[in-house]
């Protein structure tokens, strides 16, 4: 599995304005923006008179001129005319990929050879991003085996991205064996 972790998750996206476009919105804005997935955190912001919970997609709140806090409505098309330059530069949020090895190796089934490709593609869109890959086995062999089986699955990964040109100092690579299964399996026995 391969995934991108980013120094920061965007779940609760947290956005000022130094100068809204909006008189209504004010000039220190926070809206609350969903995540790629729909979910939202929360902020509640205190001012000693008013509390002001944001936990839902779209909730916002202004400070006021006298340094007081209000709940303001905002809509997705406030969003995109205030922030836009904002949103335009954050990165491509992270992916996830699953590969599969033959058994008992380090090569690539032939369905994942092309799933390789779209693993590649994304990592050199994002270019300049660390990547972890992560080698997982069922437990069909002994514990030892097994983790050295998943290390030399995800160092088999790196090194066919390194040949394609990917920086492998960007490249972390992690082996689970049998201590973090995928698909859960009995000990001694192959996944399914």
């Amino acid at each position: 599995m391969i995934r991108r972790p980013l120094k920061y998750t965007i779940l609760l996206a947290v956005l000022f304005a130094s100068a809204c476009a909006e008189p209504r919105l004010g000039k220190s804005l926070v809206i609350v923006l969903p995540d790629e997935n729909g979910k939202v955190g929360a902020v509640e912001f205190d001012d000693g008179k008013n509390k002001v919970l944001l936990d839902k997609a779209l909730s916002a709140a202004k400070i006021t001129s006298s340094g007081t806090v209000e709940a303001v409505d905002v809509t997705q098309k406030d969003v995109d005319d205030i922030f836009k330059a904002a949103l335009a530069s954050l990165p491509a949020m992270p992916k996830r990929f699953r590969l599969y090895f033959a058994d008992d190796s380090a090569t690539l089934t032939d369905a994942s050879q092309g799933d390789f490709e779209k693993v590649f593609g994304d990592i050199a869109r994002r270019s300049g991003y660390e990547d972890e890959v992560t080698g997982h086995t069922d437990r069909a062999g002994d514990a030892s085996y097994n983790e050295t089986l998943s290390v030399r699955r995800a160092t088999a990964i790196r090194d066919k991205l390194v040949e394609r040109g990917i920086k492998a100092e960007l490249i972390f690579v992690y082996g689970r064996g049998e201590y973090d299964l995928l698909v859960k399996t009995e000990d001694g026995r192959q996944e399914a």
